[in-house]
């Protein structure tokens, strides 16, 4: 034990960049408004005279102007969502002040759409579509399509200067050959109602967009995600505690800033009152501030608009080793609520490694807790089994040196006390190679033949390999209830490959419940 640990600081600075208000886009065109008399024509109108529409002072006129130059003329009423600082309540408020004419400066062509036409989306392009770009190199083209998984669609085309190879010289000719259209939505989503262990009113639904409109076929429905009740945080009248496990699978900060992904991981949170999270596949202290903050002040609309108390959000951490910090070093970590009256006591790490003897894949960290009058302890573990390349032993043993013998001493200081070992444990709990838990009076909540994971595409996969472990002292506080949580855990916005209504992990999260008394 030792190692210094990281805590969230909520007065602390940040580079985090909140979304703009949500969008409300449509395919749609109401012609008969575009003649009505006494609006301003948002293709001709100068910015004093869009400084007369309710909402727009010279800042937003003056983005309003230069969004029509980029793109040669507006086309629908609804393109104005598309301009920096338009949200949705300011567009409802002008849309029965403007119209949408023929560009003043724009060529002369049959049709505005052929002028898109023209032009590559950059949020539905393909690698080729986009290496075909003026100026763009393949190493350009990659960067982009890498930017675009990794922290989600395109919401303004000069966020293409973030890209690696996009300089100065090269945003300015992107911009004349590209348009920033909505994500396509994936053509499939996954099926999230298999048999499970989730709340029973989880729905494979979004909330996010249920305001937007994607431009699809009439008699098409885009699913939401309904705004479920809060979890009283009571079980046959009394007050619970429920504790939770998420592999976050390489939980970055580039994957953080995805808003599909916070929005999904807050409300699995919220919605199955959540009050205590162990993380594993952390790699950068950033990405658990950026939940801490989307729960705090939350920029996705899912989020922003539970009907619950969000909680105050506060997370643990062992520092990443000298000589590391800038880099993704994977760790695990502890997320709670401190405004339930859940309390932090003391977070070490537990020294595991020893010569000759495998240790776990990510330094254990062990948080004492107490709510009320409960008081416990959880072990954070991510293990895997060695490869071959590290043991120098064939593929079919490397299972067998999964080792729990380093922890055997903190598991028999803690012996008296209720302890939680929990996390991604790698292999079913039944397996051998937990006889050092068992030894110590430990046993498994979540049943073996139980699959804790995800296939890619969000269907139920194979093995159990998370789970949570409870002392003898910490069964005399469970209620009995645990679930695997396997619905709402995918978003329109996360990629999934080449598509998009991608999962935030092929791992569940699941949860166990403490009485607090």
């Amino acid at each position: 034990m030792g190692q210094s640990l990281s805590c969230y600081n909520p007065g602390r600075k940040t580079s985090r960049r909140p979304l703009k208000n949500r969008r409300q886009l449509s395919a749609a065109c109401n012609f008969a408004d575009l003649l009505r008399p006494g609006r301003v024509d948002l293709n001709r109108a100068s910015e004093e005279e869009l400084m007369t529409l309710h909402g727009v002072g010279r800042t937003l006129a003056r983005d309003i102007v230069a969004y029509r130059t980029r793109i040669g003329g507006f086309r629908k009423v609804e393109d104005l969502a598309l301009v920096t600082g338009m949200g949705a309540a300011r567009m409802a408020q002008m849309k029965s002040e403007v119209f949408v004419g023929e560009p003043g400066s724009a060529p002369n062509l049959f049709s505005l759409d052929l002028l898109s036409s023209t032009r590559v989306d950059i949020n539905r392009a393909s690698l080729g579509q986009i290496k075909g770009l003026a100026g763009v190199t393949e190493e350009v083209a990659q960067g982009i399509l890498f930017h675009r998984t990794t922290q989600g669609p395109f919401r303004r085309a000069e966020e293409l200067g973030n890209v690696k190879g996009v300089d100065s010289a090269l945003l300015p000719r992107l911009l004349l050959q590209i348009t920033v259209g909505c994500p396509r939505l994936a053509s499939t989503y996954p099926d999230l109602r298999s048999e499970g262990l989730g709340r029973p009113n989880a729905a494979s639904s979004f909330h996010s967009l249920r305001e937007v409109d994607m431009g699809l076929p009439p008699g098409w429905v885009v699913p939401m995600r309904p705004l479920s009740q809060p979890f009283s945080g009571v079980h046959n009248g009394r007050p619970v505690l429920r504790v939770a496990s998420w592999n976050l699978r390489e939980f970055s900060i580039e994957k953080a800033q995805n808003p599909g992904v916070r929005e999904v991981i807050c409300r699995t949170l919220l919605e199955n009152g959540i009050q205590l999270l162990a993380v594993q596949e952390v790699l950068q202290e950033e990405a658990l501030e950026k939940v801490c903050l989307e729960l705090e002040k939350p920029s996705t609309v899912g989020v922003r608009e539970w009907p619950g108390d969000r909680g105050t959000w506060r997370y643990v951490l062992m520092d990443a080793p000298p000589g590391q910090e800038t880099q993704e070093v994977e760790r695990v970590a502890f997320l709670w609520d401190c405004s339930s009256g859940l309390e932090l006591l003391q977070a070490v790490t537990v020294e595991t490694q020893r010569e000759g003897v495998s240790g776990p894949h990510s330094q254990p960290l062990l948080g004492s807790f107490k709510m009320g009058a409960l008081e416990f302890s959880l072990i954070n573990l991510h293990l895997r089994p060695d490869s071959p390349a590290r043991t120098g032993q064939p593929a079919e043993a490397s299972l067998d040196l999964l080792k729990l013998e380093p922890l055997k001493p903190f598991l028999q200081d803690l012996f008296e006390k209720a302890l939680l070992t929990l996390g991604h444990l790698g292999l079913s709990p039944d397996a051998s190679e937990f006889a050092v838990l068992r030894e110590q009076q430990l046993e498994p909540l979540v049943p073996a033949d139980c699959s804790t994971e995800l296939t890619g595409r969000g269907g139920e996969g194979e093995g159990s390999l998370q789970n949570i472990w409870a002392s003898h002292t910490a069964r005399d506080s469970y209620t009995g209830r645990w679930g695997v949580i396997r619905l709402g855990l995918s978003n329109p916005w996360i990629p999934d490959g080449w598509s998009w209504g991608g999962i935030v992990s092929t791992h569940c999260p699941l949860w166990v419940e403490l009485y607090m008394k």
